[in-house]
């Protein structure tokens, strides 16, 4: 991955997570729930790099993600990021409302991610 990409796709995670804490905060929780997955997708995919059929599948991403050896704790991480991957599908593809409380789940999980692979690769939060 290049370094303009990395930037790129770094900003874009950050600016997901801005806008996912802007939906919790006026009652848009389901709404939250999405940009607070595809902030940690982004974010996921600067800390691993490209992927190796040229577009990471959710699940893909996620496994490679948790793999990484810098991971402390790798198995309660992947069931957290099932969990909003699952919020997602939800609210994506079944139009089920979500709670203040899941959305707010989404974001801890999603700082959780991004304060991690900052620490990890050096990038500013």
């Amino acid at each position: 991955m290049s370094t303009g990409e990395q930037a790129r796709r770094w900003h874009s995670a950050k600016a997901k997570r801005a806008a996912a804490e802007l939906c919790l905060k006026h009652g848009f929780y389901s709404e939250s729930i999405t940009l607070s997955y595809y902030a940690c997708y982004q974010a996921m995919w600067v800390a691993v790099g490209d992927p190796p059929a040229g577009l990471w599948r959710h699940g893909g991403l996620i496994n490679e993600f948790c793999r990484a050896p810098w991971q402390q704790s790798p198995a309660l991480l992947r069931k957290r990021l099932d969990r909003l991957y699952l919020y997602r599908v939800q609210s994506d593809y079944e139009a089920r409302s979500l709670s203040m409380a899941e959305a707010q789940e989404g974001l801890d999980i999603t700082d959780e991610v991004l304060r991690v692979i900052a620490q990890q690769i050096g990038l500013a939060l």
